[in-house]
């Protein structure tokens, strides 16, 4: 599969700038293609490479499956659990029935010398983000879903999530340049939950 399948717009475009956005109808099938596009930003910008690019690959995995399964199909985490084709079952039938299959994700890259940002965005209700890191620090309650959140802060340099729950913007710094100042929370307006790595 290629863009053809999803509508993607270049803002800017120069040597040492990208900025592109991306509307992706709810189609599981485009996780892949979608995913090797946009680590594609990270050769092309030598942000990083080795286990750094592979680590970020699963975070970014896991981030699109989130906003595609559970965002926007409203698929449980629960039904991976039990060892059947449920989960997968479901997601091809709610991607032929309203409202799920007229959503979209919405994803932002920003790529440049200095590293790799990318927010992606579903239409789904979102979740409580401190719960959920909360129940991953209990085995008995942590859920696929919780590993996956795991995963993505450890493998990202910074990891914010919207008030909602709905967004997640991961960044990924150059290894050749000295890392700026993060994005910082706003608690008054609780626009933005900042989530530390534990690299």
């Amino acid at each position: 599969m290629t863009a053809a399948h999803w509508q993607e717009t270049q803002v800017i475009n120069s040597q040492h700038l990208r900025l592109t956005r991306f509307v992706v109808p709810t189609r599981c099938s485009l996780i892949s293609p979608l995913r090797e596009r946009l680590l594609s930003a990270i050769a092309e910008f030598q942000v990083v490479s080795g286990s750094r690019e592979n680590h970020f690959c699963m975070a970014l995995e896991e981030a699109l499956n989130n906003a595609f399964y559970h965002g926007n199909l409203e698929i449980s985490s629960e039904l991976k659990e039990d060892g059947t084709s449920r989960f997968l079952d479901l997601a091809r039938q709610r991607e032929q029935l309203e409202p799920w299959k007229s959503r979209h994700v919405q994803i932002t890259e920003l790529v440049g010398l200095f590293g790799l940002w990318i927010s992606i965005s579903d239409e789904g209700n979102g979740f409580n983000v401190e719960a959920a890191f909360e129940r991953c620090n209990d085995p008995e309650l942590m859920l696929a879903s919780g590993r996956g959140l795991l995963i993505m802060r450890a493998f990202t340099d910074e990891l914010f999530f919207s008030a909602r729950g709905n967004e997640v913007t991961m960044v990924l710094y150059s290894d050749d340049a000295r890392k700026e100042l993060p994005l910082q929370a706003v608690p008054e307006t609780g626009e933005l939950l900042r989530m530390e790595s534990v690299n």
